[in-house]
């Protein structure tokens, strides 16, 4: 392991694993390790996805306890850690008086006290809000998701029994409950709070709408001050004594008490500082102008400006959620990373694909990249993505989040054969990819329609690895597009450097982004293809507007 003067902890709680990395002084990551989580999901309540907060603490312990063991910490070199910060899905935990797990499931099982934020049983309750017409949905782009908080309270207050509601004493966003767990403090982030609880803000209000909640016969969690939501509700990076990590949690994680604790965010928002951070390839680009996409099983477009802009069916603007005095718009696929597996394990070949990666000790993905290349040349054509011109499909598996906020919407697929072939499935895993990509020109149109202006692209996360993606991805918007090698942990550089923004007691956030040297890889657009994706771009859009139709001329034969 390198010398380093310090070290500061990223901790990511992802939909199905935590992941622990601990970077020098130079954000170089030293040591990663990471541990999946359970997940509480059955076919006979297919929309409901629970997890629970002791599952995720007990594996947020062992994966920094790994690491140290593994990156060889001496206790002086673990004395150098300086600090720790946490991101996470924005999923709802539920906790009574004491602080303990109260069910958030009809079996009433207390380790189920997290709702997912996959989680879409709340449709009826989103549906009745929405209705409404209120004025705090303006900044959801007219309407809230099944992935926020309201309808899933609204839907345990209605469905739980008098009883567990009664307990059911503090609720908070994932990221949020982790800060609260190390710190022992009961402060919620403007992150959480505005982006998954309508709590209000801008440059002249801030604070909890109670008659937003009247509404809804949620009143009660405006009772004592809005403790059960939080009282206290702080800006990014804003330094307090408290910010601290208690004896308890130290001696859980086998780290120092009392090293410093960053500011929670949401995963999504944690990917977008992390990219930040890292040079951009045009040096003159602003951070206005720089839309970055945090790419996994889903998908958030990421962009900042300096007023507001409102977009149809994205979430924001949210003022000072992420960077101080800036606005924050986020658009998304529900299922973006999902839906490619999702095909690919579908299909009759799938099996057979695997064996193939098995023996020749490859991934699935690099397989398929071969078969594409094969029939590329084999087909004599100028660009691998000339091989889907006859099939078509959208990725509306899980709904449509951006732009068309419907989360009714399903994935359409057109141009399928009785061809069960290995050489088919790559050509499906080479129509998914070229989905995701039309779906995000489509996200991207609409932000730049209203408002926003981009000249380069980042992808990190997960998807960032496939190179296929990301080059149709620049092929597709006609925009650089770049992927840096800390792509795969800038989540996790993100919530390292909250951690240490609050170590260095820094208040200029600002200062310290775009400074992040690594390696980076541009894709450029191709000219030749635009054309072509252009055509394919609107079949898309034709068959998302076909399902739509479909689904309305159906509405009436359609159980309640």
């Amino acid at each position: 392991m390198t010398t380093s003067s310090s070290y500061a902890i990223g901790i990511d709680v992802g939909t199905g694993s935590v992941r622990c990395t601990i970077f020098d002084d130079k954000w170089v990551p030293v040591i990663q390790w990471q541990k999946p989580i359970h997940t509480y999901h059955s076919s006979s309540a297919p929309l409901e996805y629970e997890q629970s907060s002791t599952n995720i603490w007990e594996a947020i312990c062992y994966c920094v306890r790994k690491c140290l063991e593994l990156g060889s910490f001496t206790p002086e070199q673990v004395g150098l850690i300086r600090s720790i910060g946490f991101d996470a899905t924005c999923s709802l935990v539920v906790l009574d008086e004491k602080y303990q797990p109260v069910s958030v499931s009809l079996s009433g099982n207390d380790e189920q006290n997290i709702i997912m934020w996959l989680d879409h049983r709340a449709h009826a309750e989103a549906a009745i809000i929405n209705s409404s017409s209120d004025d705090v949905l303006k900044n959801f782009g007219g309407k809230i998701s099944l992935e926020m908080q309201p309808g899933k309270l609204m839907w345990l207050k209605r469905n739980l029994s008098k009883e567990q509601w009664a307990r059911a004493r503090h609720f908070f966003d994932l990221p949020d409950y982790l800060h609260f767990r190390v710190t022992e403090q009961l402060d919620r982030s403007l992150c959480s709070s505005v982006c998954k609880l309508c709590y209000r803000s801008s440059e002249k209000q801030h604070g909890w709408d109670e008659k937003f909640w009247a509404k809804f016969d949620l009143d009660d969690l405006m009772e004592n001050n809005s403790a059960k939501l939080g009282r206290l509700v702080r800006k990014p990076f804003s330094n307090s004594n408290t910010d601290v990590l208690s004896k308890k949690a130290a001696d859980e994680l086998g780290l120092p008490e009392g090293i410093h604790v960053g500011s929670p965010l949401i995963d999504a928002y944690a990917g977008a500082l992390g990219g930040l951070a890292c040079k951009s390839p045009i040096a003159d680009a602003h951070l206005t102008e720089r839309l970055v996409i945090v790419a996994g099983t889903s998908s958030c477009f990421m962009a900042c400006s300096e007023k507001a802009v409102f977009v149809p069916g994205v979430w924001g603007p949210h003022y000072n959620v992420l960077i101080p005095n800036l606005w924050l718009s986020e658009g998304g696929q529900s299922a973006a990373g999902k839906s490619i597996d999702h095909i690919i394990q579908i299909h009759p070949a799938y099996n057979e694909l695997k064996q193939l990666a098995d023996e020749q000790n490859k991934n699935i993905f690099d397989i398929l990249n071969e078969i594409l290349n094969n029939l590329q040349k084999k087909y004599n054509v100028s660009n691998v993505s000339l091989l889907s011109s006859d099939l078509h499909m959208t990725i509306d598996f899980h709904g449509n989040r951006s732009p068309l906020a419907d989360s009714e919407l399903g994935a359409t697929i057109t141009g399928l054969r009785f061809d069960t072939s290995l050489n088919n499935l790559a050509i499906q895993y080479l129509t998914v990819l070229q989905a995701v990509a039309y779906d995000s020109r489509h996200i991207i149109e609409i932000m730049t329609k209203s408002g926003h202006h981009f000249r380069v692209v980042q992808i990190c996360g997960g998807l960032a690895r496939l190179a296929l993606l990301t080059q149709i991805m620049a092929d597709v918007v006609q925009m650089p597009v770049y992927v840096s090698e800390a792509t795969n942990d800038c989540v996790l550089l993100g919530a390292a450097i909250c951690g240490q923004l609050i170590a260095d007691n820094a208040h200029q956030v600002e200062d310290l982004l775009n400074k992040i040297a690594c390696p980076i890889q541009i894709y450029m657009p191709d000219s030749k293809i635009a054309d072509f994706h252009k055509d394919k771009y609107e079949i898309y859009r034709l068959l998302q507007q076909t399902e739509i139709n479909s689904r309305k001329q159906m509405s009436k034969y359609r159980q309640s």
